[in-house]
């Protein structure tokens, strides 16, 4: 790869603290891996494992391990002194052993170090063990004891006159999630909360009162069942709080490592933000600081990204060091670049949204742009399916092109269903990546449906959901595997029995491969299952059926991308940032931005730092809502960084096209209509 003088500069330049500006598709990881080669050849006591680099993902970790195998095995084939083959021979050999992770790893890396710590906030044993879900079984729990202690001093709750217990419990879920995922001082938020709720009406303040006081009750219950285990997200809390309150483990922390490099930082949290301010000071041990991002590819507040965090660390390195920009587009052809910029050049900042854009450079200058050649729209009226259009537009492209070239990118994973089932029908080839809906597919539920007539196959319900699923063609097949398995049910496993299913209906001659790929996905579930709690048949039904019903978040089972298979890709923008694709298919772009998103029934007002609600009466005509006195205003402040992701999300979506851009909405979306057709169209 041939150096520009931008990346040149990123490259060499030595200052201590470094913050790099870097656009979509302009080579950061390159450039990142090139970066750490350099310092090391340019000092001869400097190691990998002086360093410190975090990413943002599992996946992202893989791929700059094998940059920097591929970059140390070339500088050791290469080297014609023998000490410098020794070194670089042992710099390939540390890669596997060095500090390249996620920065959940990192934290995890220095807990365990620490050993065990002991505190007014802290308490931590490298014997902890991560649970990702230990809030839930504290809500779980306090939520029944609650309950019964109300029943037993007879006091009526008011949240239940406006909606059951199992909606209950679940704003309350939503509340303390959102509390925790933000990095807020809940005890902070609890207090703030109460003392504005007595300027409430009466209802609103009991409503209030009673949500607080359960949030309280979670969390200090959540703490207690932090002696034996941590959510992942205590790991940053619990790093920050020693480093910030130990100066002699800061110290520790701070001569480990010479370097520090992360990647992905739009992304920071609140927590890794001040953490890395805490370990990279100005005092002389301090390490160096390389860090990597671009606010507009900033799309994950949900999980506690803080672009504030992030501008906080822009301003603080410009005042201490310097902040270098990427700007030249090399995965994009020169046109399409161009067009993307004029979309964005076209969006003004207004009072419900912004979006700061930094325009990108294409890789060579053009004088002659043909938008035709790039970007193409597939528009529907009302009537028309949006899944078959596309299906049809593709079937017509396949006939000259490879379907591997082709990537729907979806903004939620709801999205997809009718996209797959078209697909399935008109017999075009796709793998779903990265889809958090595994147990919403038909096949998932298929086989709930068969086991539960395994069970009891005396019920009649059962007996017709079975017939009715993709194993099953006529009724003496479903009798037919009844007779042949019901004698090995009590000794079967789960898996075993699936596997049974499976091997007897021949499901995989008859399926595609993401249908067939989720199947075993669901056989090796069972597999665990069995293996860590012995789990039966039945219990087996009821574990299924609970996630069936409740939508758990489960990602479909990846279909490995081979040069032999020729699959069009469904993915969400989410799951796509990073990647790249010939030519990216954006439907659904008439639709407006989740209402959900938008009016959440709980909020964060982030100025008073007070939680808000607005309740739909769940027993009443749909539209009744009842609202406490700061939401309006907090739902203001909210929809503004709200609609500003969205910007946000679209440009990462449109920048992951090499070649070009389809997009698909309807030909009579109202041009008032905030949504990413209004936003897209240039014309």
């Amino acid at each position: 790869m041939r150096l520009t003088d931008e990346q040149k500069a990123v490259i060499n330049e030595n200052s201590k603290k470094i913050l790099v500006k870097a656009g979509a598709g302009t080579g950061k990881t390159e450039i990142l891996t090139r970066r750490i080669i350099r310092l090391i050849e340019d000092d001869p006591t400097l190691s990998i494992r002086d360093m410190a680099i975090i990413t943002f993902t599992n996946k992202a970790t893989e791929e700059l391990q094998s940059r920097l195998k591929r970059l140390f095995y070339r500088k050791w084939k290469n080297c014609t002194s023998i000490a410098e083959k020794k070194r670089f021979r042992y710099e390939l050999e540390s890669l596997n052993s060095c500090q390249i992770s996620t920065i959940h790893k990192f934290c995890r890396a220095i807990l365990d170090e620490i050993g065990p710590y002991y505190s007014k906030d802290v308490l931590f044993s490298p014997n902890f063990q991560i649970k990702p879900d230990s809030h839930k079984k504290a809500i779980d729990d306090v939520f029944e004891i609650w309950i019964q202690q109300k029943k037993e001093q007879q006091k009526s709750i008011e949240h239940l006159n406006i909606m059951p217990i199992h909606k209950f419990k679940e704003v309350v879920s939503n509340a303390y999630e959102l509390l925790r995922t933000k990095g807020l001082d809940i005890a902070k938020v609890i207090k703030q909360t109460r003392r504005y709720a007595n300027l409430e009406d009466p209802i609103q303040r009991k409503l209030k009162i009673e949500l607080i006081e359960l949030i309280e009750q979670v969390y200090e219950y959540h703490l207690k069942l932090k002696y034996h285990s941590l959510d992942i997200d205590d790991l940053l809390e619990y790093c920050y709080k020693i480093l910030k309150e130990n100066p002699n483990i800061l110290e520790r922390v701070k001569n480990k490592y010479r370097h520090i490099f992360i990647d992905e930082f739009q992304d920071t949290s609140l927590y890794q933000a001040q953490m890395i301010q805490l370990i990279c000071d100005d005092s002389e041990n301090a390490p160096s600081l390389f860090v990597v991002g671009d606010l507009k590819q900033s799309i994950y507040e949900f999980r506690g990204a803080d672009t504030d965090s992030y501008s906080k660390i822009e301003k603080w390195i410009k005042e201490k060091g310097v902040v270098l920009s990427l700007s030249t587009n090399w995965r994009s052809e020169p046109d399409l670049v161009v067009f993307v910029n004029k979309i964005f050049d076209n969006i003004k900042e207004n009072k419900k949204y912004v979006f700061y854009h930094d325009p990108l450079k294409p890789r060579k200058n053009k004088t002659k742009l043909d938008f035709s050649k790039i970007s193409e729209w597939i528009l529907c009226n009302g009537e028309e399916s949006q899944a078959k259009k596309v299906a049809e537009w593709l079937k017509n492209e396949l006939k000259h092109k490879d379907a591997n070239n082709f990537c729907l990118l979806f903004r939620k994973n709801f999205e997809m269903r009718s996209f797959i089932e078209e697909f399935t029908k008109q017999g075009i080839q796709f793998r779903v990546v990265g889809s958090g809906d595994f147990f919403n597919q038909k096949e998932i539920i298929d086989s709930l449906k068969i086991i539960q007539y395994l069970k009891s196959p005396y019920l009649k319900q059962y007996f017709v959901e079975a017939i009715n699923t993709i194993f099953i063609d006529k009724e003496t097949d479903l009798q037919n595997l009844y007779e042949k398995i019901h004698s090995h049910l009590d000794t079967f496993t789960p898996a075993q029995t699936l596997d049974f299913i499976y091997k007897f209906t021949k499901i995989r001659e008859r399926s595609s491969t993401q249908v067939y790929a989720n199947l075993i996905k669901l056989k090796q579930l069972a597999r665990k299952l069995s293996f860590n709690e012995n789990i039966t048949l039945y219990q087996f039904a009821e574990w299924l059926s609970a996630m069936v019903q409740a939508g758990k978040d489960e990602p479909q089972a990846d279909v490995p991308k081979q040069e032999s298979n020729n699959y069009v890709t469904f993915m969400t923008i989410h799951k796509a940032k990073g990647l790249e694709f010939p030519v990216v298919i954006l439907p659904n772009l008439d639709q407006s931005i989740s209402q959900q998103a938008l009016n959440p029934e709980i909020l964060y007002h982030r100025d008073k730092g007070t939680l808000e609600f607005s309740y739909e009466k769940y027993y009443s005509q749909a539209g009744w809502r009842i609202l406490s006195r700061g939401y309006d205003e907090a739902v203001s402040l909210n929809q503004y960084h709200t609609y500003s992701e969205e910007l946000r999300v679209l440009y990462v979506a449109l920048t992951r096209a090499k070649e070009k851009l389809v997009f698909v909405g309807n030909e009579r979306c109202p041009k008032d209509k905030i949504c990413y057709q209004n936003w897209i169209r240039i014309d």
